[in-house]
């Protein structure tokens, strides 16, 4: 986060994306419920919608199929109380390693995401050809 980025954020999205980037250096599923309300609504680009209790094993089951991903948060931007987190992404699919760039728009209530839009280029999952 850029100094200019964290004087233009609350301090609730200052911490949110703090915890944000802990959790992507040691993702897991259970470590969800740290940032997502279980009730949440998640949609999610190529994965459809789903609760933030559901979201814990969506997580954990794309961990446990990109073993090699990586996400590095790259900025973010706060307005009332959404905060948006752009990204980059590098992971190994059919032997080829694949960047993206993609943005998570979140809604924030005391700490925690009720909402989470997750917004990439899901054709960069296809298989090549």
């Amino acid at each position: 986060m850029t100094a200019q980025a964290a004087s233009n954020l609350t301090p609730e999205h200052q911490d949110f994306y703090r915890r944000f980037q802990s959790f992507w250096a040691a993702p897991s599923g259970p470590r969800v419920a740290e940032l997502i309300a279980p009730h949440a609504v998640i949609d999610f680009t190529g994965a459809g919608r789903f609760s933030g209790a559901e979201y814990v094993e969506v997580m954990a089951g794309m961990l446990a199929a990109m073993v090699d991903l990586v996400v590095t948060p790259l900025d973010c931007a706060g307005n009332g109380d959404r905060l948006y987190i752009a990204w980059e992404t590098a992971v190994t699919i059919g032997g080829q390693r694949r960047t993206y760039l993609g943005i998570d728009r979140f809604r924030i209530v005391d700490g925690m995401a009720v909402e989470e839009q997750v917004v990439f280029d899901s054709a960069v999952l296809q298989p090549a050809g």
